[in-house]
């Protein structure tokens, strides 16, 4: 099977996204099993895809558009997708395949995916992470714009998809309510969730530790990353000496570095930025706590990876949170930095109940495995295939 993976909306050569560490866990079990598997994917955010996937061949759909280096730069991101969406005319290399994958259900990447399954009479497929209609906190241009855009999206989806993928039940009602909304009949979904490499993930119960809390992800607002510094320097009210580690890049970093130093933690917070996969093995299994102040999610890749690790893990309460880790989070209101820095200084403060939730968290994690993810999601497609 020829899989191409349409990935428009990427804009950075450093950022990882949930979306891209889900590739990052099925593509190299699809290629294993004998599958061919590409991208279509700007220039700019190439460097991140070379050295993540290193045996797909990697299709540009946009030599021109560099990455942003702040927020304003952002704003690039509105021209770039609309040329994004019509450059597939150009791109020699996007013939032949048996399935056109757009990564996420945007008009940006499912147009150009259905005109090329219609062009090469191939399977059009997505995965539904989660769904922007469902966030009530979204209200920025570019917020409204992605709305806009997974409505027309839907709508092509809805009559032309050979095969929808979800991560979860819950995000798969939201997007069949959608439908709904839009007069049309809601589609077949397949839940296929997600997983983590359970052979590549020490367990950090056993570990020596140098961070008292970790966070791990996208430094992007959405992701609760600016609220860090406020939960932090409550953290460090009652323990001056505590330590926590940011993993990860984004668009708002800047934005982050600034609140932290008006905060006066800067000693007390290290920005790791983009590592590699072992290296942020080791770090995570270093701290103690992790860390979620998302406020959304269509999964919890972060929550899912720091229970594997053996972390008890304090997130700001989201309902998805509580039906894919039922029993396994300390959750708090969101948005409430009081009780955040509360609950992580309570499990700080008896390590031996941390390390007891540590490996019944990480038992329920390991249940859940990249390997099986990648398999059904392949049988899906096969059968995707056989059926059109």
């Amino acid at each position: 099977m020829r899989i191409l993976i349409l990935y428009n909306t990427a804009m950075e050569p450093r950022s990882v996204s949930g979306v891209i560490r889900y590739f990052a866990g099925v593509v190299p079990h699809w290629i294993a099993a004998g599958h061919s598997v590409d991208f279509v994917v700007a220039r700019a955010a190439m460097p991140l895809w070379r050295e993540t996937f290193p045996h797909s061949r990697l299709v540009s759909s946009d030599d021109l558009v560099p990455a942003p280096r702040n927020r304003i730069q952002n704003l690039l991101c509105l021209p770039a997708y609309a040329w994004r969406s019509l450059s597939f005319h150009y791109a020699r290399d996007a013939a032949g395949y048996d399935v056109y994958f757009a990564c996420a259900p945007f008009l940006f990447e499912v147009y150009p995916a259905w005109r090329l399954a219609r062009k090469n009479r191939a399977v059009l497929a997505v995965k539904v992470h989660h769904m922007v209609y469902a966030q009530d906190r979204r209200g920025g241009i570019i917020d409204r714009l992605f709305v806009v855009t997974e409505r027309l999206a839907v709508r092509l989806l809805n009559r032309h998809a050979k095969l929808i993928l979800c991560s979860t039940p819950p995000v798969a009602a939201d997007y069949n309510r959608l439908e709904v909304d839009l007069g049309l009949a809601p589609r077949e979904i397949r839940c296929t969730g997600y997983g983590v490499d359970a052979d590549a993930i020490p367990d950090a119960t056993r570990c020596p530790k140098e961070f008292d809390a970790v966070l791990l992800g996208r430094l992007h607002e959405h992701k609760g990353i600016l609220d860090a510094p406020e939960v932090w320097r409550q953290v460090r009210e009652k323990r001056p000496d505590a330590r926590l580690l940011v993993i990860g890049e984004g668009p708002h970093r800047g934005e982050l570095e600034r609140r932290i130093a008006e905060a006066g933690i800067g000693s007390g917070v290290v920005l790791a930025g983009a590592v590699s996969e072992a290296e942020k093995n080791r770090l995570v299994a270093a701290s103690r706590v992790g860390l979620s102040l998302s406020r959304e999610e269509g999964w919890g890749l972060s929550v899912h990876e720091f229970l594997a690790f053996g972390l008890p893990v304090v997130a700001m309460h989201l309902p998805i949170l509580d039906h894919v880790f039922p029993g396994q989070i300390d959750g708090v209101p969101a948005g409430d930095s009081a009780r955040c820095a509360e609950r992580i200084g309570w499990w700080l403060d008896h390590p031996e109940a941390c390390r007891e939730q540590g490996v019944r968290g990480r038992a329920f994690a390991m249940g859940k495995d990249h390997r099986a993810v990648a398999r059904a999601e392949i049988e899906a497609m096969a059968a995707a295939i056989a059926a059109a």
